[in-house]
């Protein structure tokens, strides 16, 4: 055999152990998928901070890492656990108070008999000559809410049942962010080296990548704190319980672009109409929607500065197909395949298309 014909074999053998080896190590480490990806967001978002801590303190990488990581856990991780905990004790109470039998009279009334809705369907419903069936809309609908409320309290408990599972993912994500911040650069010149593509396209992907996890992580967090915390203490006002859930819930639910917190105040000023209380209503809805209005109109642009934009629409096409393949995580996954597609489209159009051209 020629040695043109020996290195092609030896290529074809070695490229095929290579594919081996990466199909292994992609199989080994699937059960770390998110606590690696949440520590290189968490890595990413707070490398300045880390940059920062070693060159005011000239500390050696490990003990700037280590305050770094410190700092992560205390700001964010130790509350995150909290939050959990007092949510899913939250949830297991409101659903008991549900299945308790809470008296759901005058939002039938006032959905599907002879209140405001009601009439206003049935009217819409003459209009173009079709009949509804509100009661048995109605008996349909709350065969759905009592499922789903009996699917969210498993889910509640299937958590509470993996806490040394969450525990296990929650090491690993501080150790993954810990080895980040030290080995950071080294890891990417190894990326690069790794990668085909010139090493300044690598950088403009790694840039974005980056700023979409600021901006993910930071200003949509402290955003969505505002708009949380101040919806929750409306809700207080307006007489509602488990004011910690649905802060919570109303926290994560900013992170959805146009959407927002929406999801909870309009069925909550619903609500306060079906049971009368029609001004309360309607300062509520008044006060969150320009909150809300504020924080993504004003606050967010004010406090991204410069950083990377994306069409809002866009991003929630990605977000809920995100959460729809990766349940939660779906809302930090989601901007950044978003912005990782993007970049790629930005680098074909300008440095490969003019070549195909």
């Amino acid at each position: 055999m020629s040695q043109q014909g020996s290195d092609r074999l030896n290529l074809r053998v070695f490229s095929v152990a290579f594919l081996i080896i990466i199909l292994v190590n992609l199989y080994l480490f699937q059960g770390m998928y998110h606590a690696l990806i949440f520590a290189s967001i968490l890595a990413g978002t707070f490398y300045p901070l880390y940059r920062s801590i070693k060159e005011k303190l000239k500390t050696n990488p490990e003990i700037s890492a280590s305050l770094t990581t410190f700092i992560i856990c205390i700001s964010i991780v130790i509350p995150l656990i909290f939050i959990i905990f007092q949510v899913s004790k939250e949830t297991v109470s409101l659903y008991e108070n549900v299945k308790a039998g809470m008296d759901f009279e005058k939002i039938r009334y006032f959905l599907f008999e002879d209140g405001p809705v009601a009439n206003f369907i049935n009217r819409l419903a003459d209009s173009f000559g079709v009949e509804v069936d509100l009661p048995s809309l109605y008996g349909n609908l709350l065969t759905k809410a009592q499922s789903y409320g009996g699917k969210v309290f498993g889910t509640i408990n299937t958590w509470l049942s993996d806490t040394l599972s969450f525990i296990f993912s929650f090491i690993i994500m501080l150790l993954a962010t810990f080895t980040l911040f030290v080995e950071g650069e080294r890891l990417k010149i190894f990326a690069f080296k790794l990668s085909p593509l010139p090493d300044d396209q690598e950088q403009m992907i790694l840039e974005k990548f980056s700023q979409m996890n600021y901006v993910t992580l930071v200003c949509n967090g402290i955003g969505g704190l505002i708009q949380g915390i101040l919806a929750g203490i409306a809700m207080w006002a307006c007489g509602f319980s488990s004011i910690f859930l649905w802060s919570t819930v109303m926290v994560i639910l900013a992170f959805i672009p146009l959407l927002g917190i929406s999801i909870i105040t309009i069925p909550a000023t619903i609500y306060l109409f079906a049971q009368g209380h029609s001004l309360s209503a309607s300062l509520f809805l008044i006060f969150t929607m320009t909150m809300a209005l504020v924080v993504e109109n004003w606050f967010k642009p004010k406090f991204m500065g410069k950083r990377i934009k994306v069409n809002s629409l866009l991003v929630l096409f990605y977000i809920i197909a995100g959460m729809g393949t990766f349940g939660m995580a779906g809302i930090f996954y989601g901007p950044l395949l978003c912005i990782i597609f993007l970049t790629m489209v930005d680098i074909f159009q300008e440095y490969y298309l003019p070549k195909i051209l």
